[in-house]
């Protein structure tokens, strides 16, 4: 499977969302814009990036970013965005937190928190990167195929990209 094939299942699909996104995962955006229906998929992309702006989204100062918890908030604050702009039924709200590799010390691993909420299924996905191993528009694409594959997972498509990790590297799913 390639981006452009699955990205025309996704458009192709009934499913309507509503995407929030900050810290990675940005070549979503390009990914699904650049083939063409985006306009029956995508309601609204969100990129609350800076720490006032994602306190504001998700109404709360949460003590840990780009943890699951708050990727689970944005998804929920992202499905109901969905319900309110959608009058289908098939309707999913879809997030993505990130810390990726940037040009500045940070603490803390490369990782990325995929959530989602939706009639079939919410759950999220936790990714583990290798620090300092790729430049950081890899690590994005990354991320960003992995988000393809969650699209793909929740509306019921259940066809994926492969993904190209290293040994050390993880990605984990799961349900609530």
């Amino acid at each position: 499977m390639n981006i452009k094939n699955l990205v025309n299942k996704i458009h192709s699909s009934s499913f309507q969302g509503c995407f929030s996104i900050t810290g990675g995962g940005m070549k979503i955006i390009d990914y699904l814009f650049q083939t063409p229906g985006s306009s029956k998929t995508i309601l609204e992309i969100l990129i609350p990036y800076s720490k006032n702006s994602l306190s504001d989204f998700l109404s709360n100062n949460l003590d840990s970013h780009v943890s699951h918890i708050e990727a689970i908030d944005m998804a929920e604050k992202s499905y109901l965005r969905s319900r309110a702009l959608s009058n289908n039924s098939d309707i999913f709200g879809l997030s993505c937190t990130a810390a990726i590799s940037t040009n500045r010390l940070r603490k803390g691993d490369d990782r990325a928190f995929i959530a989602w909420n939706s009639k079939l299924s919410n759950g999220y996905k936790s990714v583990l990167l290798e620090k300092s191993r790729r430049k950081r528009v890899e690590e994005d694409i990354i991320i960003s195929k992995i988000i393809l594959n969650t699209i793909s997972k929740i509306i019921g498509i259940n066809e994926y990209l492969n993904i190209d990790l290293y040994e050390s590297e993880k990605i984990e799913e799961y349900n609530y």
